[in-house]
């Protein structure tokens, strides 16, 4: 049985299915490292699972308290791998946007608690794994008993004005099919949160979503088997870390058709 494909590799085909090829070749195709400003809204996000979803808070006390801390501690972390004169920058950053941050979340946070963060999943029947950001407890609507299960994903990008991006809807229902498999119940909903803009959007987890998830698998597969898939016409080329293997295939094919 082939290694399940991770959910990452699924938004990584989406961009371009020849960065897949490339990873599975052992190129580099993600930046070294994250931006410290991703790296600080994402520490402040996971710890919005401490909060309880019901009671008087100071929500931007609270996120305020989470920056710092997350300032301190990314570069024990992440040791050289993050600029200091960066990190405090983008630190000042959020502070600034800070207080329509946390008024906003203020009226979503019901949404995302309680909540368990980072959670690994992996189905063999599917073929796929990931670690989900999020996994929320709501009671359930359908008369049966105990809590559903909500994926959720942390994104620090800003949203569209409606909606979810598409490859945010795709990664998000490919953890929806995981967690069924570990939860043995339907998951009809998951929840996406683009923390800088202070949304919580929720998204209905679709069939041809589903459909989609387990065909972009399959493509993912052959291309980590060794096929060399096309480059498409949109493809992301600007900034590419493999953009010059990438066209030095493109120089011998043209050799030889």
């Amino acid at each position: 049985m082939p290694p399940p494909v991770r959910i990452s590799d699924l938004s990584l085909y989406l961009r371009c299915p020849r960065l897949v090829y490339f990873q599975a070749m052992g190129r580099s195709v993600w930046p070294e490292s994250e931006s410290p400003t991703k790296l600080l809204l994402r520490e402040m996000a996971l710890s919005l699972s401490e909060f309880e979803p019901e009671g008087s808070i100071d929500l931007e006390a609270s996120l305020r308290d989470d920056l710092e801390r997350a300032e301190s501690e990314l570069p024990v972390i992440y040791g050289e791998d993050i600029n200091l004169h960066d990190l405090k920058a983008a630190a000042g950053e959020i502070r600034e946007i800070l207080p329509d941050m946390a008024s906003k979340l203020l009226l979503k946070l019901n949404l995302i608690t309680p909540s368990e963060v980072e959670v690994d999943l992996r189905s063999d029947r599917l073929g796929l794994s990931g670690r989900l950001d999020r996994i929320v407890a709501r009671g359930a609507k359908d008369g049966r008993k105990g809590q559903v299960p909500i994926p959720s994903m942390i994104k620090t990008d800003s949203p569209p004005e409606t909606g979810v991006w598409r490859s945010d809807r795709l990664r998000l229902t490919g953890y929806a099919m995981l967690l069924e498999e570990s939860q043995d119940r339907r998951v009809d909903l998951g929840l996406v949160e683009y923390l800088r803009a202070g949304e919580v959007r929720e998204v209905d987890i679709r069939t041809s979503d589903r459909r989609r998830v387990l065909r972009i698998r399959d493509r993912v597969r052959r291309i980590q088997g060794g096929k060399l898939p096309d480059r498409p016409r949109e493809a992301p080329c600007k900034r590419c870390p493999v953009l010059e293997s990438c066209e030095t295939r493109l120089t011998l094919a043209s050799k030889f058709f």
